[in-house]
């Protein structure tokens, strides 16, 4: 019976979201434009791509199973700001501000930021030195392997003992906690990683992680794939 239901719910939301598709499919027609499937989520947009279609690409994908990186309110972003490099909390982070790529000082532009009401599952994880990175479980977090090879792992996935890279260098997690906190802000960036709280993590979605590959590869996939879509956010008026 349980089985039952489950797939009646699954039947249910695909047959909704199909008849909404119908209904938006009739007037895009008729103005010319069309209908097309995004590279970065999986989901339906209108082609030409403007401001108002851009808010369904990646970060709120409605009709796609990607799911895109996101942070804990409290999280402090490595912003470059009359020629500073300061932390400010990611509220404060918005299109195309100048922040921190990595660890080596390499700088990335914002593609977008944009906060998501509710409660949300994160990972809160400790380094040994006391930096604490809070992300939604889904989220992309670089590692370096036993042969100091750089991977991206799902924040869920993490273990105790494995090392992060922050600006001071590679670290051990101490400690890993699961918690349910309100609100979240999910961050993009040109080149699909930021420094948050002083660590190197990914803002890649999560339909790309692949933590038996390279990270720089799977990085360059990801910037390659996203380039001319992200530009066109970029360019798009605020």
């Amino acid at each position: 019976m349980q089985i039952y239901k489950g797939n009646f719910f699954i039947l249910y939301h695909k047959m909704f979201f199909l008849a909404i598709i119908s209904l938006l499919f009739i007037p895009i027609m008729k103005s010319g434009s069309s209908l097309a499937v995004c590279p970065a989520c999986a989901t339906f947009c209108i082609i030409p791509i403007n401001p108002a279609c851009v808010a369904c690409i990646a970060s709120l994908c409605v009709f796609g199973p990607a799911l895109t990186a996101c942070f804990d309110p409290d999280t402090k972003i490595s912003k470059y700001e009359k020629g500073q490099i300061i932390d400010v909390y990611i509220n404060e982070i918005k299109k195309n501000d100048i922040v921190l790529a990595n660890n080596l000082n390499k700088f990335t532009r914002v593609v977008r930021n944009i906060k998501s009401e509710g409660i949300f599952n994160y990972t809160q994880i400790t380094l040994e030195s006391g930096e604490i990175l809070t992300v939604t479980n889904e989220h992309g977090v670089i590692i370096l392997d036993h042969k100091f090879n750089k991977r991206i792992i799902k924040a869920e996935k993490l273990k105790e003992e494995q090392i992060l890279i922050t600006m001071k260098g590679p670290e051990k997690i101490k400690n890993i906690k699961y918690l349910s906190i309100k609100d979240k802000y999910i961050l993009e960036t040109l080149d699909g990683t930021v420094i948050a709280n002083n660590i190197y993590v990914s803002t890649i979605c999560d339909d790309m992680i692949d933590e038996k590959r390279n990270a720089d590869d799977l990085l360059k996939e990801w910037t390659h794939k996203h380039e001319k879509l992200y530009n066109e956010i970029i360019n798009n008026s605020k």
